[in-house]
């Protein structure tokens, strides 16, 4: 049951934030998923965890300043209306991941779930409900082209995704949710900076 909320919360997660950039550009949603330890810290917070004030500071200031700095310079797009479908919609992926680390940290804290444990259930959970899902809308047959068309392309994309997913699990694991939500926020930013 556990594995099966965290599979659905992380599925739900990836869907909006994909479905996210039909309205915003990727440096916008990087910029407002850097705003991840905001609902982790919310989330565990409910869930009975505890943080000291200079976790709070940080991550106050740390938002303040990814918010300043996506509020800051002018902007081109007209779309107001799709950029608010969009922020919206990098919201409510927030708000899952903040619910998928909070829970992980949790079950990996208080339950003494290993990593790989809750790894490799998650995202079997996740294949299972991605491939109901695929049936269900009839939509195997354009699955199964686009495993014949990227074949190889998809297996690296599976390959290098499930090695980020051992360092994440391991973070979680050693140094929390939030500590993992920072981490990545200094790889967004790398993102951004690369662009």
């Amino acid at each position: 049951y556990n594995m099966l909320v965290l599979s659905c919360t992380s599925i739900a997660s990836t869907f909006t934030s994909v479905r996210s950039l039909r309205y915003v550009i990727f440096p916008v949603q990087v910029l407002f998923k850097s705003c991840k330890p905001v609902p982790v810290m919310i989330f565990g917070t409910i869930l009975g965890k505890r943080y000291p004030l200079q976790k709070y500071v940080n991550v106050i200031i740390i938002t303040t300043g990814v918010a300043l700095f996506m509020g800051g310079g002018a902007s081109n797009n007209g779309g107001g209306q799709t950029s608010l479908l969009g922020a919206l919609m990098l919201t409510l992926s927030l708000c899952f991941d903040g619910a998928t680390g909070a829970y992980e940290d949790k079950l990996m804290g208080n339950d003494h779930v290993e990593p790989f444990d809750l790894m490799y259930n998650i995202q079997f959970g996740k294949a299972v409900i991605s491939f109901l899902f695929i049936v269900t809308t009839n939509q195997l047959t354009q699955f199964l082209e686009t495993l014949h068309t990227g074949g190889l392309m998809l297996i690296i994309l599976g390959l290098t995704g499930a090695l980020g997913q051992v360092f994440v699990f391991v973070t979680i694991s050693k140094f929390g949710a939030l500590n993992c939500a920072l981490i990545g926020l200094g790889r967004k930013l790398l993102s951004l900076l690369l662009l």
